[in-house]
């Protein structure tokens, strides 16, 4: 019995290996089959009778073992609507049952599957590539949520997408703080694109103007619309004047001139003559040779010129004979000027007619002094000599010198400056016939006065009806090319308030001739250079203005850059509306309405927040610098491809940019995964022994996430595989050598008859 019980035995364990190599053949074949889940063989053994004394041999059952719950490696594809879970759970899917034209029937009976090599087939169904049709929980496009009570087969019938009219414009950007007001060229205007009902595209124009420092319009234009964000004029009262009065009249400068008259005779070899104005002197000395009256004019002249700091107050010229003219150069600015020197005082000149006989007497009275004689005979030259020493050695105050252009002349010149004295005459006893001339000293007088220039002043009377109403009334005024304009911002109160802008703008101008200072309601224009006349042309005209928006920015520290407030009371006309509430944080958003022939369209311009730096601004800028500029609006989209996301969202994409989320790919767990029954495709049905079915979110009570782009291959490792074939190949030749050997023990039972 022992013998035979053996041989069965051995013959239940070559069925038990014969089926695990056929579980290893299945697990090889399928090592690169999306999805598959390998199959492992599980040995337990049969008992007949064991005990204490005894022990029959029994036999070996062979079972599968399902690894569906082992994770196979993900691999990354190409296409979008390939899906791996990552961790538990399986994909529902449904198989179809029947296909008409383009009506699918699919079988009551659910599937699951992590074969993930879904492709999009021709009616739009999510298909794997074992045939079966993801199913997924349609998504409400109001609210976002699944419809967690209904799984269906995925179809792709979404292929367009209306269009959706444009109800919101985001504006994130700075306006130049330090923009001039209404700057012309004006700064580039705002377009942005926005759809209507029908998803034509059209265009929405801002443009912003900057009123006043931290104040701004801004002019809304939907061009074709039949209604009109911002429409309207503001016109005050036409009653605007600016009269000019001259109240002190201009007074131009006249330089003052000076003659100066040197001796006729000139200037004797090696005396000085000196002029002075201020803190600087020129000196003219005589060279050998002597000075004529004109030639010392001349000299004195070109010295005065060439000193700079002399020619920096006054020009020398006009020389005729022995004058010349000294001019200040600046009109209006006296000088006093003086001459000195030894060469400055009066000079005489003494003659003597020829030689002197036995009997002449040459006598001759000066400065006071003399006689001086020369008695004959005497040349010329001596007697010139014999004279001029015994002048100079007497003392008297005087210098007397030979006339180097003349042999017969006695040049005699004080040594004062400026100073004169008792002219030479002949003396007691003279008996000759010598000639005697006098030159007066060096001598300046005034010609023409000094006249300080007077600046002109024109007051100019504003006046008009004043206040928001007065938005657009223009002031004006022409100096010679250039003209000023004041427009008024509307925060004026009074006349004051006016003419203090005014006079702002006509001073910030470089090319004015003029500086403007305010008294009550009137421009006091000053001329800048003394003397300097200027006739002014005013206007005032009456506002005109276009509708807008207006839009504070804060002048607090806090709220510097930032928006404060938005107004409609410059927008008679047109349909936008601002906030009611204008608090710190609030949303500082603009409504209005447009109509291009599909019905009123209301549109919220969002600007951000009030006091807040999250929207538009107002900082340091040369332009309107748009950082964000977006709007909600789409044409209509036509499909082109879908995106699956880790919590199984099936998003659509269209060529519109939109995309939508149309349903959920959920995933299914189960008690016991190893316990499910396996399809044909890789797919699986449940038992009782796996448990119901739990369908949840992806990423959701325990199951994985969805991998998109992706697919899990087979959980099968060839290595192990070959590993375990090898194995049973050994337990199989061991079973087949036990009954070969029971064999031959029951041939030598079968011999002990022979």
């Amino acid at each position: 019995m022992s013998i035979l019980g053996a041989m069965f035995t051995a013959v239940s364990g070559l069925n038990a290996q014969s089926r695990s190599l056929g579980n290893i053949s299945d697990n090889i074949a399928n090592s690169q089959t999306v999805g598959y889940k390998k199959v492992d063989t599980r040995f337990s053994d049969i008992i007949t009778i064991s005990n204490r004394s005894l022990n029959l041999p029994g036999g070996v059952v062979a079972s599968p073992y399902y690894a569906n719950a082992l994770q196979g490696n993900i691999n990354q594809t190409q296409s979008t609507t390939n899906l791996a879970v990552s961790g538990q759970g399986f994909f529902v899917v449904s198989r179809p049952t029947d296909q008409t034209g383009t009506l699918t029937t699919f079988s009551a009976l659910p599937y699951y599957t992590r074969a993930g090599d879904f492709e999009v087939n021709r009616d739009g169904y999510v298909v794997n590539g074992g045939g079966y049709y993801l199913n997924g929980w349609a998504v409400d496009q109001t609210t976002g949520i699944p419809d967690t009570a209904t799984l269906a087969p995925i179809q792709i019938t979404q292929l367009t997408t209306p269009p959706t009219a444009t109800s919101q414009i985001e504006v994130v950007g700075n306006l130049p703080a330090t923009s001039i007001v209404n700057p012309d060229p004006a700064l580039a205007p705002t377009n942005v694109k926005i759809y209507d009902a029908l998803g034509n595209p059209h265009t929405v124009t801002l443009t912003w103007v900057k009123r006043s420092d931290n104040i701004w319009n801004l002019d809304i234009n939907a061009a074709g619309s039949t209604l009109d964000p911002v429409a309207g004029t503001i016109s005050g009262t036409n009653d605007q004047t600016a009269v000019a009065a001259t109240t002190t009249p201009n007074t131009p400068g006249v330089a003052q001139v000076d003659t100066i008259t040197v001796p006729t005779t000139g200037l004797p070899p090696g005396r000085t003559l000196t002029f002075t104005v201020g803190a600087n002197t020129v000196p003219v000395t005589a060279p050998v040779g002597g000075y004529t009256g004109a030639q010392l004019a001349t000299a004195l002249a070109s010295a005065i010129n060439a000193s700079a700091g002399m020619a920096a107050v006054v020009t020398a010229g006009n020389v005729v004979g022995n004058t010349l003219t000294v001019t200040a150069d600046v009109a209006g600015t006296a000088f006093t000027g003086s001459l000195a020197g030894n060469g400055s005082g009066q000079i005489d000149t003494v003659t003597i007619p020829g030689a002197l006989a036995g009997a002449d007497l040459l006598s001759v009275n000066v400065a006071g002094g003399g006689p001086f004689t020369v008695a004959g005979p005497s040349s010329v030259a001596a007697a010139r000599t014999s004279l001029i020493n015994q002048i100079n050695a007497a003392a008297l105050g005087v210098t007397a010198v030979a006339d180097p252009n003349n042999a017969s002349q006695i040049l005699i010149q004080s040594d004062t400056a400026g100073g004169t004295f008792a002219a030479a005459a002949a003396g007691a006893g003279n008996t000759v016939a010598a000639t005697y001339t006098t030159a007066a000293p060096a001598a300046e007088v005034n010609t023409v006065a000094n006249v300080v220039p007077v600046a002109q002043v024109d007051t100019i009377t504003l006046g008009g009806t004043v206040g928001p109403g007065e938005i657009g009334d223009t002031w004006s005024i022409t100096i010679g090319s250039q003209t000023v304009t004041y427009v008024n911002d509307g925060t004026e109160t009074t006349l004051a308030d006016i003419a203090t802008g005014f006079a702002a703008r006509i001073n910030a101008a470089s090319g004015m001739p003029v500086t403007a200072t305010v008294s009550g309601s009137q421009v006091v224009l000053t001329a800048k250079v003394p003397g300097t006349p200027f006739a002014e042309t005013l206007a005032a005209t009456n506002g005109n203005v276009p509708g807008f928006v207006d839009i504070h920015f804060g002048t607090t520290p806090t709220t510097a850059g930032t928006i404060t407030s938005i107004s409609n009371q410059y927008n008679p006309a047109g349909d936008a509306t601002v906030p009611a509430t204008q608090n710190a944080n609030d949303p500082a958003v603009i409504t209005f309405t447009v109509d291009y022939g599909s019905g009123p369209q209301v549109v919220e311009l969002d600007l951000g927040r009030f006091q807040s730096t999250d929207g538009l601004t107002q900082f340091s800028g040369t332009q309107v610098d748009i950082q964000r500029l977006s709007q909600d609006g789409l044409p209509q989209g036509l499909f082109t491809g879908i995106n699956i996301s880790d919590n199984g969202d099936v998003e659509l994409n269209y060529d519109n940019g939109k995309s939508t989320v149309f349903y959920r790919v959920p995933l299914a767990q189960f008690y016991d995964p190893t316990a499910l029954k396996r399809e044909n495709g890789q797919a699986f049905t449940e038992t009782f022994d796996s448990g119901t079915a739990r369908i949840t979110n992806p990423g959701a009570s325990g199951a994985g996430t969805v991998r998109s782009s992706a697919v899990e291959g087979s959980n099968v490792d060839i290595a192990e595989e070959f590993s375990k074939m090898i194995v049973t190949q050994r337990a199989y030749a061991a079973n087949a050598r036990v009954i070969t050997t029971a064999d031959d023990m029951l041939q030598e039972v079968i011999n002990i008859k022979r």
